[in-house]
C-alpha cells in the first residue's frame, strides 16, 4: 500500500483528493497538512511514501517544505510529487532545484495515482503537455553559461547511454525506452543508474535537464 501525505491550504482540495486516491486499491491517504510547516511535522511522524505538495500556501509554503523532505543532504528523502494550477509556475524551477521528482496540474486529477505510482517506482511524471518547455526553459534559465555540447561530452557517456537519456529528456518512462531501443527495463534502469553516477544528477528529472542542457534533447 502506498502512503501518501497530501498537502493543500484549501481543504476542499485535500477532501476531494482523498475520494480519489481511496478508490484505488493499492494508495491510502496517510495524512493530510494544510502549509509546508506542517507537511513537514507530519511526513516526519508520519513517513509517507509520496508526498503530494501545493506550492503557495499560506503559513509556510512549498518550496521549504521540499528542500526539508528531499533536499540535498537529508537522510531518507521521500518523493515529493508538486501539485500546481499554473502550466509554467515559476516556482516549479525552485522545486526541481530543492529536489521535487515530478508536477501534476490541478485540472488533470486522473493523472495523481499513476503519478504517485512512478514517484514511488523512482520514475517522476510530469503533465505530459508541459514537461519538454519546463525542462527546457528551466535548462535554459539555469545552465551555466557556456555549457557543452553534446559532442564534448561524448566520451562521459556510451552511445547507449546517450540513447536512454535522449529518450529519457523525451519524457519516455522506463518500459517506453525499452521497447524504442529493445531492451530489457532492468537494463535501462541500469543505465540510468549510471547515468546519475557519472553526470552527478540526483534523479531522472535532473538528468533530464542535464540532457537539455548539453544538448542531448530529442
Amino acid at each position: 500500500m502506498i502512503r501518501t501525505l497530501v498537502v493543500d491550504d484549501a481543504g476542499s482540495v485535500r477532501r476531494s483528493l482523498r475520494l480519489l486516491l481511496e478508490t484505488t486499491d493499492d494508495i491510502r491517504v496517510a495524512g493530510e497538512a494544510s502549509n509546508g510547516v506542517d507537511a513537514v511535522r507530519l511526513a516526519r511522524t508520519l513517513k509517507p511514501d509520496v508526498v503530494l505538495m501545493d506550492l503557495r500556501m499560506p503559513g509556510g509554503g512549498g518550496l521549504d517544505a521540499i528542500s526539508a523532505l528531499s533536499g540535498p543532504g537529508v537522510a531518507n528523502p521521500v518523493p515529493v510529487l508538486v501539485f500546481t494550477t499554473f502550466h509554467l509556475d515559476e516556482y516549479l524551477y525552485g522545486a526541481f532545484e530543492r529536489g521535487a521528482v515530478g508536477y501534476l496540474l490541478k485540472k488533470n486529477p486522473g493523472d495523481i495515482p499513476a503519478a504517485i505510482r512512478a514517484a514511488v517506482n523512482a520514475s517522476a511524471l510530469q503533465s505530459p503537455a508541459v514537461r519538454e518547455r519546463l525542462i527546457a526553459d528551466y535548462a535554459r534559465s539555469s545552465g551555466p553559461a557556456g555549457a557543452a555540447p553534446a559532442e564534448s561530452i561524448a566520451g562521459l557517456l556510451t552511445d547507449r547511454e546517450l540513447e536512454v537519456v535522449a529518450a529519457l529528456a523525451e519524457g519516455l518512462s522506463n518500459k517506453q525506452i525499452a521497447g524504442r531501443l529493445n531492451l530489457g527495463e532492468n537494463t535501462v534502469k541500469w543505465h540510468i543508474g549510471n547515468m546519475l553516477d557519472k553526470t552527478g544528477t540526483r534523479d531522472r528529472t535532473q538528468l533530464a535537464i542535464w540532457a537539455f542542457q548539453h544538448g542531448l534533447n530529442p
